[in-house]
């Protein structure tokens, strides 16, 4: 990430790092766990190979590819289709980059200080 900024972070300034990060995620745990099949019958088939570690790591990958569909402007089932920035989507990112985690939270600060 490159961008710094001096004042509370808006939505739109963190949905690119945020994506960033969420994408470099799945990226790794796509790369750690076997192929996945295409079609639902197959896919079922792996579902269940998987040992537990690898099971965990799969239903992460769902959950990453989601978010980043969400802030790509596909609406993922769970979260509010006019929240361009989830917190589930914070969350995941947060740690991952020191810079990054540092918008967060001055993001974060300045929503909890906002009127509701």
């Amino acid at each position: 990430m490159t961008a710094t900024v001096d004042a509370d972070p808006d939505a739109q300034a963190l949905l690119l790092p945020v994506a960033q990060v969420l994408s470099e995620r799945a990226a790794r745990l796509r790369r750690s766990l076997p192929s996945r099949p295409e079609t639902a019958i197959e896919r079922y088939d792996w579902l269940r190979s998987l040992t537990l570690d690898q099971a965990r790591r799969a239903a992460l990958l769902d959950r990453l590819d989601a978010l980043c569909g969400h802030l790509a402007g596909r609406p993922a089932l769970g979260y509010f289709r006019d929240d361009p920035l989830p917190s589930a989507a914070l969350e995941e990112a947060d740690g991952y980059n020191a810079q990054l985690s540092r918008l967060i939270a001055r993001y974060r600060a300045g929503r909890a200080n906002s009127p509701a």
